[in-house]
């Protein structure tokens, strides 16, 4: 069954990078996800449509963790909330993000 991710930064564009790498690393290990990815301004928004299965939080978006937290409950999602260590956002460590989902 395939797993879905919404990976969340700050304006969206560090993300799509992200999304590439972990994307290529899937297929290489033929894991099924989807992934989508938003700027934390569009959480609400994705959400409303879409109960995803892990949500994968940038380091720069920490501050915003209990409003997310807030939206996730307002939507009733259940989808676990995983914020990625700054080491393993800076040096594109994919692996262990994937590890952690």
């Amino acid at each position: 069954m395939e797993k879905t991710i919404l990976i969340i930064c700050e304006s969206g564009i560090s993300a799509s990078l992200l999304v590439s790498k972990i994307l290529e690393s899937l297929r290489e290990k033929e894991l099924e996800y989807a992934i989508d990815y938003a700027p934390v301004s569009r959480i609400q928004e994705k959400l409303m449509f879409k109960n995803y299965d892990v949500l994968l939080l940038t380091p720069q978006i920490a501050r915003y963790e209990e409003q997310i937290r807030g939206i996730v409950d307002q939507e009733k999602c259940t989808s676990k909330i995983v914020f990625m260590k700054p080491e393993d956002f800076q040096y594109m460590n994919v692996e262990r993000m994937i590890s952690q989902l």
